[in-house]
C-alpha cells in the first residue's frame, strides 16, 4: 500500500527546508524531494559561501513584488523572528555593515547543516536524487512522479523549486513547468542581481577597480542604488549595479538602457564641492587636481573622456563637463550577464494566484508555492533568502492548521 504523506515538498532549498522542518515539527508526515544529490546547494553558495541569511532593514520597499504580499510574509516571519529562529537552531549569528547578517563562523555550512540536523530530528523524510517531473491532482490527493520512477502520494504539495538562476547549482525551469501543469500563470523569468554589460568598451580600462558610487537607471520610473561598484572587462558589477539590475533587465526588452554613475554619493552637493576645490586647487594639473578624491585610473579615463589637457592647470580649462561627468557619467547597458551569473530571477508564478496569508494556490487548493518560484525578487544583502524563509515558514503554519 502506498504511503500517504500529509505534505510533499518539491525542492530542498531555503523555503523548502524551513517548510519541511516546520511541518514535521507540527506532526505532519512530511517528505522533501530534491533533484540534486545534496540539499541546500544554493544556500551553500549564497553570500560568496558565507550565507547572508537576512537583513535588519528588510521591508516591502526592498522587493519588486506586491507590497501586500511582502507585508504578509514579514508579519509571519520578521527580521527578529529570523534571528531568533536560527539562534534556536544553534547558529551563532553576527550583524555586519548595512544590516547584513551572517553565521559567525563565516561559512554557509553553519546554516545548511543546522537545518539538515533539525530536519532529521523532526522526523521529516528527505529523498535526494529525485526530480519531480509530473504532478497529478487525483482528488482529494496528489500524485507526484519523479524522473527516477518514484510515485509519491500526498494530501498537500509545496512547490519550493526555486528559479532558473544559477543553473550550475540546481537552478532549473522544472518548478515553472510544474506550476503551469497545475494551472498557474508564469511571468517569463529574467536574470537579475547580475552584472551589467556596457556598450562603452573604454571602461574595460578600469577592470578590477572598486569604488563607492550611486547609479541611476534611466528607466520609467528611474531606479537608483548606492554602494560598491566594481568595474569589469564587460561592464559593471557590485551592489550599485546589482540593485538596479531588475529595472534594467526589464527595460532591455525595448533596447539599450542608459545609466548614470555618480562618483560622489556621500556628498549632498558634489558640484559645489568640485567648484570650491577648483577655487582653492585650480593651479594644479588635472591628474593632481583629482588626486585624493578619485582613483587614479578613473581620473585618467575622465581626462581622456572629456579631453582635458594634461599639462595645463585646471583653472585655465573649461571644467564644467568634467564635473558634470563625475556626478552623472553616462554609460549604456546592452545586456545582462548570463543566467549562470544571475543570483536571482525576476518573474515566475504570478503572485495574484496565491493566498497572501498562507501561500496556498487560489488556482489549485492544496498546492502551496514559496520562495523564488514566485514573481518576487529583492535587492542584494540577504533579502531574497529572507523571503524564502518567510514564505516557507508561513506556508508551514497554514499546513499545520489543515
Amino acid at each position: 500500500m502506498e504511503t500517504l504523506y500529509d505534505v510533499a515538498i518539491v525542492g530542498a532549498g531555503a523555503s523548502g527546508l524551513i517548510c519541511a522542518l516546520e511541518c514535521a515539527r507540527g506532526g505532519k508526515k512530511t517528505i522533501l524531494l530534491e533533484k540534486d544529490t545534496l540539499p541546500a546547494r544554493k544556500i551553500l553558495v549564497s553570500g560568496n559561501g558565507r550565507c547572508n541569511l537576512t537583513n535588519r532593514h528588510v521591508s516591502p520597499a526592498c522587493y519588486h513584488a506586491d507590497p501586500k504580499l511582502i507585508e504578509s510574509a514579514l508579519s509571519h516571519f520578521s527580521f527578529e523572528d529570523c534571528w531568533k529562529y536560527f539562534e534556536n537552531l544553534g547558529v551563532l549569528l553576527t550583524e555586519q555593515e548595512q544590516g547584513r547578517v551572517f553565521p559567525a563562523t563565516g561559512k554557509a555550512t553553519a546554516v545548511a547543516d543546522a537545518l539538515k540536523v533539525a530536519l532529521k530530528e523532526a522526523g521529516a523524510e528527505l529523498s535526494t536524487g529525485q526530480e519531480v517531473t509530473h504532478i497529478k491532482h487525483a482528488k482529494p490527493n496528489f500524485i507526484l512522479t519523479t524522473k527516477q520512477g518514484l510515485n509519491v502520494h500526498a494530501k498537500n504539495v509545496v512547490l519550493a523549486c526555486g528559479s532558473c538562476a544559477y543553473p550550475q547549482v540546481t537552478g532549473t525551469n522544472s518548478g515553472y513547468d510544474l506550476a503551469k501543469m497545475l494551472g498557474h500563470t508564469l511571468i517569463p523569468p529574467l536574470p537579475v542581481l547580475s552584472g551589467l554589460c556596457l556598450k562603452e568598451t573604454a571602461l574595460a580600462r578600469l577592470s578590477g577597480i572598486k569604488c563607492q558610487a550611486r547609479t541611476t537607471a534611466c528607466t520609467t520610473p528611474p531606479e537608483q542604488a548606492e554602494g560598491e561598484l566594481i568595474f569589469t572587462n564587460y561592464g559593471i558589477n557590485g551592489p550599485a549595479a546589482l540593485n538596479i539590475s531588475q529595472a534594467v533587465s526589464r527595460a532591455l526588452a525595448k533596447g539599450p538602457v542608459p545609466v548614470e554613475i555618480n562618483f560622489f554619493p556621500q556628498l549632498q552637493n558634489p558640484l559645489d564641492f568640485l567648484k570650491a576645490r577648483l577655487n582653492t586647487l585650480g593651479q594644479r594639473k588635472p591628474k593632481d587636481f583629482f588626486a585624493g578624491i578619485l582613483h587614479e585610473s578613473i581620473a585618467n579615463l575622465l581626462i581622456d573622456f572629456v579631453g582635458l589637457h594634461k599639462q595645463i592647470p585646471v583653472q585655465q580649462q573649461p571644467m564644467q563637463r568634467a564635473f558634470q561627468t563625475l556626478v552623472a557619467w553616462p554609460v549604456t547597458v546592452t545586456a545582462m550577464r548570463p543566467w549562470k551569473e544571475a543570483m536571482v530571477a525576476a518573474g515566475g508564478v504570478k503572485t495574484r494566484e496565491i493566498n497572501y496569508n498562507t501561500f496556498e494556490s487560489l488556482v489549485c487548493p492544496g498546492v502551496f508555492i514559496t520562495g523564488e518560484l514566485l514573481d518576487v525578487d529583492g535587492k542584494s544583502g540577504g533579502l531574497n533568502l529572507h523571503f524564502a524563509w518567510a514564505s516557507g515558514f508561513t506556508a508551514a503554519q497554514a499546513l499545520k492548521g489543515k
